[in-house]
């Protein structure tokens, strides 16, 4: 059964998000916490932390994704022993992890996840550019966090995946932390759907009060809001696209294949860490594994971010998803329970 609670943040929404993560560290024991830290402009990005201390570093809400968290997942299994790792991941990288989940070389087995609405990230020429101006890069964190009752500001500016982001909400997560539509500074919401792991975090005391239905309903319908906005982005720009966009997996592929042995795309992707897109003895592309790999695509955009041509990446892939997911009734990152189908 599912259980939702307000946690009271009194002012400081950061502040307690920490010591929310340093309670889930202490009580179940975490020796390694995977997670999205906040410091200068080259260190901003997930990283592994070791010990409790460094929480203090833990940050969310920084409108920065230089990768895919879920892309370290496996780092931080082998370095922890079962049951004492967790991560702390944006809603397009628990879609990856979730994805990650469904081949047999990859198990989640004893990692808890944490998952936190995203209100969008930003380029990383944008966002050091605006800390430079801020003067630090936290100050982009709390600006942020002021407009999360709109779900976000300057969405024009995100990057391209952002702007077209399938859901921005935190689900399937162990431990779900939501703030759209929310007045963040009084309180955000907290989901865990097992309830042995809430006796365990004893939320019924770190919470304070059951979550407000009235603001349940606010952040649930601000979410479908932006669930709404992003599809309407994604047809306006693939209208825009017109006949650039591949018509099907045959035509996307022949595209890749023409790329040479660039690569980039799959380099940084999650997904292919766990299963490589193999091609044939001439070195081209086999169309039935570029299937494989583009239908778990969970729209990140580390593949547009890092593509050297600037080719657009997001809109293009989710265009050839959308045809595979009707025709295969599969939508990505969205269940454990619903196999891959194909594998």
């Amino acid at each position: 059964m599912t259980t939702q609670w307000m946690l009271n943040t009194h002012g400081n929404p950061l502040g307690a998000v920490r010591h929310f993560a340093d309670t889930i560290w202490q009580t179940l024991g975490i020796e390694k916490m995977l997670a999205p830290t906040n410091g200068h402009l080259d260190r901003t990005g997930p990283r592994i932390l070791e010990h409790r201390a460094e929480i203090e570093h833990l940050n969310p809400f920084t409108p920065l994704m230089p990768i895919n968290a879920a892309k370290l997942v496996p780092v931080l299994l082998e370095k922890t022993a079962p049951g004492k790792a967790a991560a702390m991941l944006r809603p397009c990288e628990m879609r990856t992890l979730v994805e990650m989940s469904k081949y047999e070389s990859f198990a989640l087995d004893g990692l808890l996840t944490i998952c936190v609405d995203c209100l969008g990230t930003l380029p990383a020429d944008e966002y050091r550019w605006r800390a430079e101006r801020k003067g630090s890069t936290g100050e982009l964190s709390q600006e942020a966090l002021q407009f999360s009752r709109q779900g976000g500001i300057v969405r024009y500016r995100y990057r391209a995946a952002c702007q077209v982001c399938i859901s921005p909400e935190a689900t399937l997560a162990d431990i779900n932390i939501g703030i759209l539509g929310l007045p963040v500074r009084q309180a955000v919401l907290i989901t865990i759907a097992n309830s042995a792991l809430v006796e365990k975090l004893n939320l019924f005391e770190l919470a304070e009060a059951k979550f407000d239905a009235e603001l349940l309903e606010t952040h649930e319908r601000v979410a479908a809001r932006l669930v709404q906005r992003s599809e309407n982005t994604r047809e306006r720009i693939a209208n825009g696209l017109g006949g650039l966009l591949p018509e099907n997996v045959g035509a996307l592929v022949e595209q890749l294949n023409n790329c040479g042995d660039c690569n980039t795309c799959m380099h940084v992707c999650p997904l292919c860490d766990i299963h490589y897109p193999q091609r044939d003895e001439q070195g081209h592309l086999i169309e039935s594994e570029a299937m494989r790999w583009l239908i778990s695509c969970a729209g990140c955009g580390m593949c547009e971010q890092a593509c050297p041509q600037h080719l657009p990446l997001s809109i293009i892939f989710n265009h050839i998803q959308s045809q595979l997911a009707d025709e295969f009734t599969y939508n990505a990152g969205m269940s454990f329970e619903h196999p891959l189908p194909m594998i």
